[in-house]
């Protein structure tokens, strides 16, 4: 097996078919699965620090492997600990098969796709970005990439993508400008359990977890939607818009051209509806205006909207509203709207 491919497998950045093929090898004889631990081991060495600590774990690991080699002394607590962690991690390597074995288990049941995808690892290095309801926000990534988010939206990324992984988590709504890295693929993980795997592309993506539905456009470039749970994958194309279900079945998404004014307008600030069904003009307005509506008469809902806004004020758009669809309001205060 070339250490190429191994590295590549060891640092997140291998294909699905060099995945296949290190798995396949491993499984073929004992001493390929010893070897891999063992490269395994020393990736996890190369990418220690040089420190007091580092030598010291080291030494004591290889003691583990050849007992007759002589042992450093670890000078303090502070080494003794990073030791400690290291050394357990190791040994987690060699000892615990359950993770490699996992993973070819899953391998030969579903024989098709190995789907894994990298958590974004929680920590002091991870920020958090929060929008308001109301208002925008323009966040450029440690790799270049630009995320725009709007209004009542999060977006975590760690402070600085490594090991060759580039994970954030979105919840709310963002439209991506990725750095194109065929071998390096972003992943922007979502709580309604689908990913959205890019290397290098345009898209918006809307997760709002109080709406029915995630919706993912794709303006150029190449995406595709992973399910971990199910090992599915959906490959979407240009000009293309996937929405899937409450439930996150990625097997029966629904999917057509998209409209691209209605979709990712709203980040050159137009609030677009096209004959939209009042419950969901209610939440863009909520999060457009940073207000909360209320309806006192259900038969509101029975309604549509049509419209295009770009700097009108929620007076105006309540005007319209009035004028097109019969729906009285009122604003109860800055914050506050009803329905009826």
């Amino acid at each position: 097996m070339k250490l190429d491919t191994l590295n590549k497998y060891f640092n997140g950045t291998a294909s699905d078919d060099e995945r296949r093929e290190v798995l396949a090898w491993v499984e073929e004889s004992p001493a390929n699965k010893e070897e891999f631990q063992q490269r395994e081991a020393d990736f996890l060495f190369a990418s220690m620090p040089d420190t007091e600590a580092s030598q010291a774990a080291t030494t004591h690991i290889l003691n583990v492997i050849a007992p007759k080699r002589r042992k450093i002394r670890i000078l303090n607590a502070v080494a003794s600990a990073a030791a400690v962690f290291v050394v357990g991690a190791f040994l987690w390597v060699l000892h615990d098969n359950s993770r490699l074995n996992s993973q070819v288990a899953s391998l030969t049941a579903q024989n098709e796709k190995l789907i894994a995808i990298p958590e974004l690892v929680q920590g002091e290095s991870v920020l958090n970005y929060k929008v308001n309801p109301g208002v925008k926000g323009r966040i450029t990534l440690p790799d270049g990439s630009e995320v725009i988010l709007n209004s009542a939206s999060t977006l975590r990324t760690p402070a600085r993508f490594e090991n060759g992984k580039r994970v954030v988590e979105l919840e709310g709504e963002g439209y991506f400008k990725v750095e194109s890295n065929p071998d390096w693929p972003m992943y922007v993980r979502t709580s309604r359990g689908v990913t959205v795997k890019v290397t290098g592309t345009e898209f918006n993506l809307s997760t709002y977890s109080d709406d029915a539905a995630l919706k993912l456009t794709l303006v150029r470039g190449k995406v595709s939607l992973l399910d971990e749970k199910s090992e599915t994958e959906v490959v979407v194309r240009e000009k293309e818009e996937v929405v899937v279900g409450a439930r996150a079945q990625l097997e029966k998404p629904t999917r057509k051209t998209a409209d691209m004014k209605l979709n990712t307008s709203w980040k050159d600030g137009y609030l677009v509806f096209d004959n939209t069904p009042i419950r969901e003009v209610i939440k863009k307005m909520e999060r457009w205006y940073g207000v909360d509506i209320t309806v006192a008469d259900a038969r509101v809902m029975n309604n549509t909207f049509t419209a295009s806004f770009r700097s009108e004020s929620l007076q105006q758009v309540l005007t319209l509203l009035s004028i097109t669809c019969d729906i009285h309001s009122k604003i109860k205060s800055p914050t506050e709207v009803e329905l009826w």
